[in-house]
């Protein structure tokens, strides 16, 4: 897949410092000066591949499917301007095809319960309780269907990056991280291509906050994700009890959270998120 479609996914979590002008940049002093050194480029892969094992690309290779229960929640401006949904709080569950963009959201309650939104090989469609798959346009669901899924899966698949490169330490809520500069194609702020700095607590090797930009609608939109409660699920997969979505600047302005629980794995065919058996199957996070 390309990698402005993932990008354009990284939108729907607005973190919002929202302006136009120059591209925000969100590499360290020290990835800035040496991230292009052969030295940092070895280092960035080495933590990359050393990462704790429940977060490994490997630790995936097993799963065809799985279902996780999702409790969203948005807070002030987010919740009045970036949220898709009827209400602030939504719950949903979720099932995705790992390394694909294959899934789909049947809500639970609310204004849109017992509606599923639903995504295969980047082609949308919204099914009814008890009805076939109708495949549309649909801009909503396009955008945080396969969201959600990647934030899921990111310490795994953020490691198709080209570029991973050592970017120094950095301190946070008492806990010492190894930072983990990681992009496509060029080092430096790209205007469709988006950057990530991956924080491994350098205690148990988990990677516990990310920090990413928002091209595609923002040129300087910054933000960052918590990986909170995270646990053994299934095979010594690593899942956090939430994701937590926070302005980048001070790391405390709460815009949405993601509470997920009921993780299951391989319980329902693949088939589930792949109502049109005709559909080529589309993976891969790579240029």
């Amino acid at each position: 897949m390309t990698v402005s479609k993932i990008y354009s996914c990284s939108f729907l979590f607005l973190l919002l410092i929202a302006c136009t002008g120059c591209l925000s940049d969100i590499r360290t002093t020290y990835a800035k000066k040496e991230g292009i050194a052969e030295a940092s480029l070895k280092k960035g892969k080495v933590l990359m591949d050393n990462i704790h094992a429940g977060q490994h690309p490997d630790t995936w290779k097993d799963i065809e499917v799985y279902e996780v229960t999702l409790n969203e929640q948005f807070y002030g401006l987010m919740g009045s301007v970036a949220n898709p949904f009827p209400e602030k709080k939504i719950q949903a569950q979720c099932v995705y095809a790992p390394g694909t963009y294959d899934g789909k959201m049947t809500f639970q309650q609310g204004k849109l319960e017992n509606m599923t939104w639903g995504i295969q090989s980047w082609k949308t469609y919204t099914q009814s309780a008890g009805e076939e798959a109708v495949f549309e346009k649909h801009k909503k669901g396009a955008f945080w269907i396969p969201t959600y899924q990647y934030f899921m899966e990111l310490p795994a698949r953020i490691q198709n990056g080209s570029i991973l490169t050592y970017a120094g330490e950095a301190s946070h809520d008492g806990k010492t991280y190894d930072l983990v500069y990681a992009t496509w194609k060029e080092q430096g702020p790209q205007k469709d291509i988006d950057q990530y700095m991956i924080w491994i607590n350098k205690e148990n090797k988990l990677v516990e906050i990310v920090e990413y930009t928002v091209r595609d609608f923002f040129s300087n939109v910054t933000g960052v994700a918590f990986y909170e409660g995270l646990h053994e699920v299934k095979g010594g997969l690593m899942m956090p009890n939430a994701i937590s979505i926070k302005g980048n600047k001070d790391k405390k302005a709460l815009l949405h959270q993601m509470q997920l629980s009921d993780f299951k794995v391989n319980h329902i065919p693949i088939s589930a998120v792949r109502p049109d058996a005709s559909l080529e199957v589309v993976g891969d996070d790579k240029e």
